[in-house]
């Protein structure tokens, strides 16, 4: 006997019990026989005769197979969305700024000839409609090509979606010839970048001069001529005049220099890297910094694409302001300390060039926001110091007769570190970021950057040739981190986090932030097996959605006291682990101020190694699972890491068993007999000292 529920749908009853079903869309059908389902429907049973529960089940599957289903049946174009958006993005621009500069440069035409051209343009107009209307694409076949040659993108006109870009150029060529029939006639919807920032700037310059009053003009009064400033850097008086802008499209101010004697030329030409410190106004737009701080505004706000009818998302928008803000922000600093306060627009190939070549010089240790020498001065100061300290060593290692390969070592170790490759790519890909947001608010005219920008393979490189500071396991150095005080001496609170996060990171594998923030209502004993629940609650973020996950305590950890400490919490009415701990200002996490602690700790104690961090301690946990075979999806269950096996993901959705869990982190072996346990009236370790145990062996 089978029937179906009315009030669920996809939900049916059988003898076995209650079973979800649901037909495979027509779509995915119609793909042919070798992609198409075998069966019509997709069959799951339920394991269960209680109708409530059979619902629950029904209707998160139902969720589940919509998601999946319109991922699968929505298909993007096998032309990447990027290459798709730079063809058609290039395209308009192409179409536009080429009219543009033809118009800029054109003769004079009488109105016969205005009017013949118009003509001509309205029956191009109805040539583009009459196109779209009989989908005949050829007409965008060769400015496609044309754009895809320029920008150097191979374009696969067997691809199966070549049909939708070509209909999608169809409809650019449509909107740029209707501009273009607009601005023949001289109608143009914006005005020029030039004049919005001309205006506002006189704007400024009016309330910085007359703060207490606003101006008054009667109807014979002219109106006060707009106040540029000018560079300070340049040796003869220039007057801002504007100028077309030979790429085309808007125009731009540029100075024009009086004529000087040849042998005062050379003072005219570019300016060289160190005198690009300059913090004067250099344009009357927005700065660098003023264009970042607006980009991060908006991100913070929830937007990322910047698209006219782009729905923010103000929850990602709270997790970039923590996460990545002060990255932009110092990136900004950075580029306005090098290049002046001045526009995006303003900024030359040769100013980046120059900046970036800087950039490779400037000590790890400077900081633009708060060092009064600007970025120049600091990486000739760095270079100087090393010059003299290897004079120096060099002299003093000669003397006491140490061979040259020692002399040369210790030289290279005194090198004063600068900023290593992947934080300058950081640096280019923020920029780069800001760049692209400029371009969207027609504050720049182009995307600048990328030229500039590393490609992988460079980054790389660089990398390679960088020492080598990747993150290492702490296998075989446990003893001396617990050897330290904090493990061997009796602590003043026995829940100090100093002592338990690294504990607990060691032995399950948990991120910094995951450790700290632990509520005593996420400790839970679940089938009688010891757990800690990692969930989102107050006060509470996890990375990701596979963060989610109930991980056993490992026995070395209740052997030490954990569920003790928590029990103490909850009598005293503390709702979190480690009720002491204060966020940062910066992010507002805990990480950010305990991690400062934990290496001053280690420096401290004489067990600092920079690749031997807190989050080591998640990666020694991997590694000895790997090292244990442990089984990957187990593994990455445990790891808080993305499956995308859809054999676990679709099949699996309640986890895994507690027990089998429990059998993996339990086979994790760490000797931990010469720490001190933080309760007194608990049996003490087996040592606290090794030396006492050599002695007396």
């Amino acid at each position: 006997m089978r029937f179906t529920t009315a009030s669920q749908p996809h939900l049916e009853y059988r003898p076995s019990g209650f079973h979800w079903r649901r037909r495979w869309p027509q779509a995915l059908r119609a793909w042919g026989p070798e992609v198409s389902p075998k069966k019509m429907s997709l069959l799951l049973s339920l394991r269960s005769h209680v109708l409530p529960d059979a619902k629950a089940l029904a209707q998160k599957l139902t969720l589940l197979s919509d998601i999946a289903f319109a991922s699968v049946t929505e298909r993007t174009m096998a032309i990447s969305p990027d290459i798709v958006e730079r063809l058609l993005d290039g395209l308009s621009r192409f179409l536009i700024d080429v009219a543009e500069a033809a118009r800029e440069v054109a003769p004079v035409r009488t109105p016969e000839v205005a009017a013949y051209e118009l003509q001509c343009s309205d029956a191009a107009i109805a040539t583009v409609r009459d196109a779209i209307r009989l989908r005949d694409r050829d007409m965008a076949r060769d400015p496609l090509r044309q754009v895809a040659d320029r920008l150097g993108i191979p374009l696969d006109e067997t691809d199966p979606d070549w049909q939708r870009l070509a209909y999608r150029a169809l409809r650019i060529i449509l909107d740029a010839n209707e501009e273009n029939f607009r601005r023949d006639q001289g109608v143009y919807s914006t005005p020029t970048a030039v004049f919005s920032r001309a205006l506002t700037s006189q704007v400024a310059t009016r309330s910085i001069s007359q703060p207490n009053s606003a101006p008054s003009l009667t109807q014979n009064d002219a109106p006060p001529a707009p106040v540029y400033p000018t560079a300070p850097v340049a040796p003869v008086p220039s007057y801002p005049v504007s100028a077309p802008d030979p790429a085309g499209g808007a125009v731009a101010a540029r100075p024009i220099e009086k004529e000087m004697p040849k042998d005062v030329a050379p003072e005219l030409s570019v300016a060289p890297v160190q005198e690009i410190c300059t913090t004067h106004d250099t344009s009357p737009g927005p700065t660098i910094l003023d264009t970042a701080e607006v980009y991060i505004e908006k991100r913070s706000q929830g937007y990322r694409t910047f698209k006219f009818n782009e729905d923010p998302n103000p929850k990602g928008g709270e997790s970039w302001a923590k996460n990545s803000a002060a990255n932009v922000r110092s990136t900004a600093r950075l580029m306005e300390r090098i290049l002046g306060t001045k526009s995006l627009d303003d900024i030359t190939h040769e100013d980046l060039t120059a900046a970036f070549t800087l950039m490779q010089r400037i000590p790890r240790n400077y900081q633009a926001k708060t060092d009064k020498r600007c970025p120049q001065v600091a990486a000739d100061e760095a270079d100087e110091q090393e010059r003299r300290n290897e004079e120096i060593t060099r002299a003093r290692m000669t003397k006491k007769g140490e061979s040259p390969g020692k002399i040369e070592i210790t030289i290279l170790r005194e090198k004063l570190p600068r900023l290593k490759a992947a934080t300058i790519y950081r640096h280019m890909q923020d920029f780069q970021r800001v760049f692209k947001f400029a371009v969207r608010q027609d504050e720049a005219r182009e995307n600048m950057m990328a030229d500039h920008i590393w490609e992988s393979a460079e980054v790389e490189r660089r990398m390679l040739l960088e020492d080598d500071t990747e993150r290492q396991t702490w296998c075989g150095r446990l003893g001396k981190l617990f050897r330290t005080p904090i493990f061997q001496d009796k602590l003043e609170d026995a829940g100090d986090p100093m002592y338990w996060a690294p504990l607990i990171a060691l032995h399950m594998g948990f991120r910094s932030e995951e450790v700290l923030q632990l509520h005593t209502g996420d400790i839970q004993v679940i089938d009688e097996i010891p757990c800690i629940v990692l969930k989102q609650g107050p006060g509470q973020s996890l990375k990701s959605m596979a963060a989610r996950r109930t991980v056993p305590i490992h026995r070395n950890l209740l052997e030490l006291g954990l569920m003790r400490l928590v029990e103490e919490r909850r009598r005293a009415g503390e709702p979190r682990l480690f009720p002491w701990l204060e966020r940062s200002a910066n992010k507002k996490t805990f990480t950010e101020t305990f991690s400062k602690r934990f290496t001053r700790y280690r420096k401290d104690n004489e067990c600092y190694d920079p690749q031997r961090d807190f989050h080591s301690f998640r990666t020694t946990f991997n590694h000895l699972l790997i090292e244990l075979e442990c089984q990957d999806s187990h593994r990455k269950y445990l790891m808080g890491h993305v499956e995308r096996d859809v054999n676990i993901t679709n099949y699996n959705p309640h986890g895994f068993a507690k027990k089998t869990l429990q059998k993996w982190v339990n086979m994790i072996e760490i000797d931990i007999s010469m720490i001190r346990k933080p309760y007194g009236d608990m049996p003490l370790a087996d040592v606290t000292n090794l030396a006492d145990r050599r002695v007396s062996a």
